[in-house]
C-alpha cells in the first residue's frame, strides 16, 4: 500500500530544487519518509507553498488535497488514488514558545541536493532542526535519525558538533548526548535562542501579538480548503514543471 506514496515522494524529491523547497526531517531515501513519521516537514515560503500545491493538483496519483493554514506554516494532507495519505507541514518559520528557532534564509542558502535528488538542509541545520524539535517536545530522538547520523564520518560529525555546541553553549562531549531530552539542555537551548537578535523581547512580543491576531481572524475564515486533482503534466516521473497555476496562493 506504499507504492503510490513512494512514487509521489520520489517525484517530489526530483522536483524539489525547482519548487524551491527544502526537506528538514528526512533520514535517507525518499521512501524512508513513509516510515513511522507524523509529518514530512519542509521549508517553503508562500510562493513555494503555492508551487507545491500546484504540483500536487497536477500529479496523476493525487486524488484530493486538504489545506489547513496555520501560524507561519501550512498543513497539507494529500490523499492518493489508492486511498493512502501523506501529511506535509510546509514551514515559513519554526516558532516555539514565542522563539523563532532557526534562520530559514540561512538554511535555504546552505541547502544541497543529496544523492537521492532531494534538496535537503545541510547536515548541521538538519541535526539542529531535529534537536530543537525533540527538546521542545521533550521526546527522545527517534532511532531512525540516530542511525542516520551514526552513519556520518568523523569529519561530518565534527562539523555538526562545532556548529551546534557554541550556538547553544552546550556542555557536551559528543552529539549522542543530545538525543535524550534534559531540562538543563533545554535551558541552555533557550538561552542560546534568546541571545539571537531575532528573539529580542520586542520581536517576541510582536510575534505573540501576530499569533493572537491570526487566531482571531481564523475564527471567521474557512479553516480547511479541499482541492481535487486537475489533469496536468505531472506524472510519476520527473518531468519538469511548467505552467503552474496560482490557485494555492489564495489560501496561504
Amino acid at each position: 500500500m506504499n507504492t503510490h506514496r513512494i512514487s509521489f515522494l520520489e517525484s517530489l524529491a526530483q522536483n524539489s530544487a525547482s519548487l524551491k523547497i527544502v526537506f528538514l526531517n528526512h533520514s535517507g531515501a525518499p521512501a524512508n519518509l513513509v516510515a513511522d513519521i507524523s509529518s514530512i516537514d519542509i521549508i517553503a515560503d508562500k510562493k513555494a507553498t503555492a508551487g507545491f500545491i500546484s504540483f500536487c493538483e497536477s500529479h496523476s496519483l493525487v486524488s484530493e488535497i486538504r489545506i489547513t493554514p496555520e501560524f507561519r506554516r501550512t498543513e497539507i494532507i494529500i490523499k492518493f488514488t489508492d486511498s493512502t495519505e501523506l501529511r506535509f507541514m510546509l514551514l515559513r518559520d519554526m516558532i516555539r514558545k514565542a522563539f523563532s528557532c532557526m534562520h530559514f534564509d540561512e538554511v535555504r542558502r546552505d541547502a544541497f541536493t543529496n544523492e537521492h535528488g532531494m534538496q535537503v538542509a545541510s547536515n548541521s541545520h538538519h541535526f539542529e532542526y531535529l534537536f530543537l524539535l525533540c527538546q521542545f517536545a521533550q521526546i527522545s530522538m527517534p532511532d531512525r535519525y540516530r542511525n542516520y547520523f551514526a552513519g556520518f564520518d568523523f569529519e561530518t560529525r565534527t562539523t555538526i558538533f562545532r556548529y551546534i555546541q557554541p550556538r547553544y553553549d552546550l556542555v557536551i562531549n559528543t552529539l549522542d548526548e543530545l538525543y535524550q531530552p534534559k531540562g538543563s539542555t533545554q535551558l541552555k537551548m533557550m538561552v542560546g535562542l534568546r541571545r539571537d537578535k531575532m528573539n529580542s523581547l520586542l520581536r517576541m512580543f510582536l510575534r505573540v501579538v501576530e499569533y493572537g491576531i491570526f487566531r482571531f481572524i481564523s475564527n471567521f475564515t474557512k479553516k480547511v480548503i479541499v482541492k481535487t486533482h486537475k489533469p496536468g503534466n505531472i506524472s510519476t516521473g520527473t518531468t519538469p514543471i511548467k505552467n503552474r497555476n496560482t490557485a494555492g496562493q489564495a489560501v496561504l
